[in-house]
């Protein structure tokens, strides 16, 4: 079993923080993830799922003010389930649920890197709390939205070291959103061929499902999928994905270049996936991946980017690692601690929320001036930047040490 470097010093930072992220809640003003109401999206499921339950057409009109129903049919007939809820076990079973997913995938995350024991379980739990002060997870929690639980379901199927049921998680989270299909590329990346199958063919029950219980499931896939204006507005700053990027911060709505861009992203999740997957870090694989899949979206909202919560914890594990080799004794070991989990700070500063960090929030850095309009890139620029350093740096640093151990093999023959 290992253990992480100074792990009490990495548990008492934790808390520390914590305190300061519900004293920054405490004292904002604006909207915030803590309170006691159904959230918008949630409250969209619910009334979705009741559309359903009476046999009613579910993309005719808005469910909720302008809002329509934006999911592919078999969430719609799982969304069926909410409607047996009263408001305050709604708020309850789902906002605990997503909690709980999210300390799952992180745990996971974990343990597909040796932490086992009280002490992976304490240090994923307060890492969990501590993400509140990012914007994917105070974002979801506001909104009431699924992705966390579409994250659970996937990293099902990359990170247990026993897969007995290969691209099942990926195919019912595509059927419940489509974007999670997108995790598959991380299967083709690694010849994992069943895994293919598996996803395609429960993708396929899903949509089979939707055809079955949804009474207009026809309208989703041939008119709903195409029209990205359903699910926002480009020119909306939580509008975090290339396309929207393109558009409203550098003023190219040219379809060819967000076309080629998002064509060069998939180049390089492919290459950075290959890498991860040589090293035997599945949960690196699944969150570049995850994260590239926001990116190459005709349009992701700024709490889809999950994925970059499994790939702060990868940090903080593989440099507390790399550390805690060179820097020796009791004192090297705390301080090989703090470092690392500063360098998973950084990593998630990118997507700072509003009320731990209003200024440099996404909300706020396209009001500054002096940023303009770079700021702005900011949230989608770290993600790109995560997949091409990795996918670059990593490529580099395995071709040289394959070239090296050629060379030893060659020399000793």
């Amino acid at each position: 079993m290992k253990k992480l470097a100074g792990t009490p010093t990495i548990l008492v930072l934790l808390c520390a923080f914590l305190v300061v992220v519900f004293y920054r809640f405490s004292i904002f003003d604006g909207h915030s993830a803590l309170g006691w109401r159904v959230p918008i999206d949630l409250k969209i499921y619910q009334l979705g799922g009741a559309e359903v339950r009476r046999g009613e057409a579910l993309y005719d009109d808005s469910l909720y003010g302008r809002l329509p129903f934006t999911y592919p049919p078999f969430a719609g007939a799982v969304f069926q389930g909410l409607t047996y809820l009263s408001k305050n076990w709604l708020i309850v079973v789902w906002q605990c649920g997503m909690a709980v997913a999210l300390w799952a995938v992180l745990l996971m995350v974990a343990r597909e890197h040796g932490l086992r024991g009280v002490g992976s379980v304490l240090l994923t739990a307060l890492f969990t709390v501590a993400m509140l002060a990012t914007e994917p997870a105070h974002g979801t929690l506001y909104f009431g939205q699924i992705n966390v639980f579409l994250m659970l379901l996937v990293a099902l199927d990359f990170l247990p070291a026993k897969r007995r049921l290969p691209g099942i998680g990926v195919g019912v989270a595509a059927g419940l959103k489509l974007t999670p299909a997108y995790l598959g590329l991380a299967f083709l990346a690694e010849r994992r061929w069943s895994a293919v199958l598996g996803a395609a063919l429960t993708f396929a029950v899903t949509v089979g499902i939707g055809f079955l219980v949804v009474k207009d499931a026809s309208s989703f896939w041939t008119d709903a999928i195409f029209n990205s204006s359903r699910v926002g507005e480009h020119t909306n700053p939580g509008a975090q994905d290339l396309r929207s990027v393109l558009e409203r911060v550098l003023g190219i709505t040219s379809g060819p270049v967000w076309i080629v861009c998002a064509g060069v992203v998939v180049v390089l999740t492919v290459l950075a996936v290959y890498v991860a997957q040589r090293r035997g870090n599945r949960s690196l694989a699944m969150a570049l991946t995850g994260i590239s899949s926001c990116l190459i979206s005709p349009f992701s909202w700024y709490h889809h980017w999950v994925w970059v919560m499994p790939l702060a914890l990868v940090v903080l594990i593989e440099l507390n690692r790399r550390l805690g080799a060179r820097l020796h004794g009791v004192l090297g070991s705390q301080v090989a601690g703090a470092l690392s989990l500063l360098a998973s700070a950084a990593v998630l500063f990118p997507f700072v929320s509003e009320p731990v960090f209003e200024s440099l929030s996404y909300s706020e850095l396209h009001k500054i001036d002096a940023l303009a309009p770079w700021g702005e890139l900011l949230f989608t620029g770290a993600g790109v930047a995560f997949i091409a350093a990795y996918g670059l740096g990593g490529g580099l640093s395995y071709l040289t040490t394959s070239r090296k151990r050629r060379a030893a093999g060659t020399s000793a023959s």
